[in-house]
Formats: C-alpha cells, sequence, structure tokens
C-alpha cells in the first residue's frame, strides 16, 4: 500500500469514528448517520475506482511506451541490415 493509500485509509478511519461517536448520541441522529454511511461509503467506492483506473492507464501507457521503443528498433535494425 503506497503512501498515499495509507494516509486515505489513516483519515477514513479516524472520520469514520468521528462518525460512530456521533451517533451514539441519539437515536436523532441515527437517520443522518445512516445517510452520512452511504454516502461516504459512495465516495470511498468512486474513489478506489479512480485509484484503480488511474494505474491501469499508467500500465497501458507504459506498455506502448515499450512497443513503440521495440518497434522503432525494429525499423532502426532494418534500415541498418540495408546498408
Amino acid at each position: 500500500m503506497s503512501n498515499t493509500e495509507q494516509s486515505f485509509q489513516a483519515g477514513k478511519a479516524q472520520a469514520e469514528g468521528e462518525r460512530a461517536a456521533q451517533c451514539v448520541k441519539g437515536a436523532a441522529g441515527a437517520t443522518a448517520c445512516a445517510v452520512g454511511d452511504t454516502a461516504g461509503a459512495a465516495a470511498d467506492s468512486a474513489q478506489l475506482q479512480q485509484h484503480r483506473a488511474a494505474g491501469a492507464v499508467q500500465q497501458v501507457a507504459e506498455q506502448v511506451a515499450q512497443t513503440a521503443q521495440g518497434a522503432a528498433a525494429a525499423v532502426k535494425a532494418t534500415a541498418a541490415g540495408g546498408h
């Protein structure tokens, strides 16, 4: 897990602890806490998907760069072999 992910998880745990403490204070807050929990879960899911997408884009970019380097090397080798 990267430092960014660890920091995110630590902040998330702190926020969840604070939210749980508020929920315990009264039944009227239970509905608000449930809504907050749902919204928080949706935001966490969206952020996780964003991190995964960024990782996938990075991998594809690296593969494209490697393929381009290989193609350039092949062209150079072919051109050098013809002379």
